[in-house]
């Protein structure tokens, strides 16, 4: 394996090298970016009624800021272009710095045609026209294998009503694992029937975006409890407030999983919708401060979840030092985690934070309360609440 890697980045970077030297207007382009993060993380966790319980690990090496579950993220983004319209694009990250793969989030060709108005893409798909972005990240061709993407973006429409890319993915079932999958011969109308169907659309006033992926028969004859639905992402932005209100802004994402499904025990839906204030050269500073509000709706197990998230960082020295703190506020409803709770979970993060050209260096603390199912007889009349609390210091780089 650590040779296999090894010969992997050595070509990399002499691909990259001879781009580099080399690329002109119409000629091969190799672009490479990335980030790495990791940090030092300390946690405790204690229910109420018990005595404190730290994790089996309360020190690790860990970064809390979209880095996985283990000791970080190093993340490798490659777009080369061989200057007439097709190219390669991939992303390699580690997130467990002991392994010795090649861990490939996506990779997959892809050419242009028609003057760029028909782009077809063959591979392990990734960096999709139609997924969330990064606040609540979902793309709906990435779930499963590889598979082709078409994309068609007419040059037809004038400018000035907005830019279209309307598309669908082919790939694999979803939703049922390979013992399943063995135990029936999957047909092409199978397939089509699990397509990806993707419109964005892109104006001078907003944005929008939505992908819906099919659901066949196929994997519904191998569920017991029926039909588990299709899946439907979205994004929405508006680029009408900042002329109103210089640096104002609001977008909305959004997940449906269970669409049409034939029991609420597959529905799993979230949506959030944010507004931010970054108020660009006020009081002779340049933007002093950026203020976010979240407000958020979830439904899975058939329980409603309202969530709150107001967040307010003060930038000192040209945005060199941020200083702020989120609050996080979330009230269930329906089958409620625990009856009778004022809320399913609060939540304070406080942070300080360091900001370079292409770094950063940040100091967290978190405090959280949430109500927890299960038996609690033993806790002499204590309310159900886990109290948890961590420290974090991150790291990260950006190239």
């Amino acid at each position: 394996m650590k040779k296999t890697l090894a010969i992997f980045l050595t070509a990399l970077l002499a691909v990259g090298f001879s781009a580099a030297v080399f690329a002109q207007d119409g000629e091969p382009q190799l672009k490479i970016s990335g980030e790495a993060k990791s940090g030092i993380d300390w946690r405790k966790s204690q229910d109420e009624g018990k005595p404190v319980t730290p994790d089996n690990t309360p020190v690790r090496l860990h970064s809390r800021d979209d880095a996985g579950g283990n000791q970080g993220r190093v993340r490798i983004n490659m777009d080369y272009d061989n200057g007439n319209g097709f190219g390669v694009r991939f992303r390699i990250q580690w997130e467990n710095f002991n392994d010795d793969r090649v861990p490939w989030s996506y990779g997959f060709g892809y050419g242009n045609f028609f003057e760029d108005q028909l782009t077809v893409s063959v591979g392990k798909l990734g960096a999709s026209p139609w997924g969330t972005g990064g606040d609540l990240w979902k793309q709906l061709e990435t779930e499963l294998h590889g598979g082709i993407r078409i994309e068609y973006k007419p040059a037809w429409v004038p400018e000035d009503a907005g830019r279209f890319n309307v598309g669908f993915v082919l790939n694999w079932i979803d939703d049922v694992n390979e013992a399943e999958q063995a135990t029936v011969v999957p047909t092409l109308w199978d397939i089509l029937q699990e397509s990806v169907i993707g419109v964005s659309y892109t104006h001078d006033l907003f944005h929008a975006r939505v992908g819906y992926r099919l659901d066949s028969d196929l994997d519904n004859t191998l569920r017991v409890s029926g039909k588990e639905g299709g899946k439907l992402i979205y994004r929405m932005e508006e680029y009408m407030l900042n002329d109103l209100v210089p640096g104002l802004s609001m977008w909305a994402v959004g997940y449906y999983k269970g669409v049409g499904a034939s029991s609420p025990d597959y529905y799993d839906f979230q949506n959030q919708m944010f507004a931010r204030y970054a108020p660009p050269d006020l009081f002779n500073l340049q933007t002093p401060f950026t203020a976010e509000f979240r407000v958020g709706y979830d439904y899975v197990d058939s329980r409603s979840i309202l969530h709150l998230k107001p967040s307010l960082y003060w930038h000192f020295f040209d945005k060199l030092l941020s200083v702020g703190a989120y609050f996080l506020w979330g009230q269930d409803f329906g089958n409620k985690v625990f009856e009778g709770s004022p809320y399913l979970y609060i939540e304070l993060e406080p942070k300080v934070q360091l900001n370079f050209s292409s770094s950063y260096i940040a100091l967290v603390y978190n405090w959280r309360q949430m109500y927890i199912d299960g038996n609690y007889t033993e806790r002499k009349g204590a309310d159900p609440i886990r109290q948890t609390q961590f420290i974090n210091l991150r790291f990260c780089i950006y190239f």
